[in-house]
């Protein structure tokens, strides 16, 4: 029997396609945020925010947040980056671990004396 590579090449990319997307539903839904998809871990709360810059009608945004992983003890703070345009929307999240928090907080400290 021949193998017509027609038919398999639609059928492939569809299958990864549904693979990757079904993947990141699955994630959204365990995590219960995009945020904590993207990381792997529950956000536990949020901690705050802070607008960088608004204009007319974009804005960019940097969140912060207390996660917590599969185990209990896996407990990091999440930094993730907002930024708003019509029509347009994107999201970078970051993971850092407590002692990369302190050193970015404090070096956020010397910076703004």
């Amino acid at each position: 029997m021949k193998v017509n590579m027609d038919n398999i090449f639609p059928w492939f990319f569809i299958a990864v396609f549904l693979a990757v997307g079904g993947s990141f539903i699955y994630k959204r839904m365990k995590y219960g945020s995009w945020t904590g998809a993207f990381l792997g871990a529950s956000i536990q709360r949020t901690v705050g925010e802070v607008t960088l810059e608004r204009r007319a009608m974009t804005s960019h945004t940097l969140k912060v947040y207390a996660m917590e992983g599969e185990d209990s003890t896996d407990r990091f703070v999440g930094l993730s980056m907002v930024s708003k345009a019509p029509m347009a929307a994107s999201m970078s999240p970051f993971k850092l671990t407590r002692d990369q928090a302190r050193q970015l907080a404090s070096l956020l400290q010397q910076a703004a004396t």
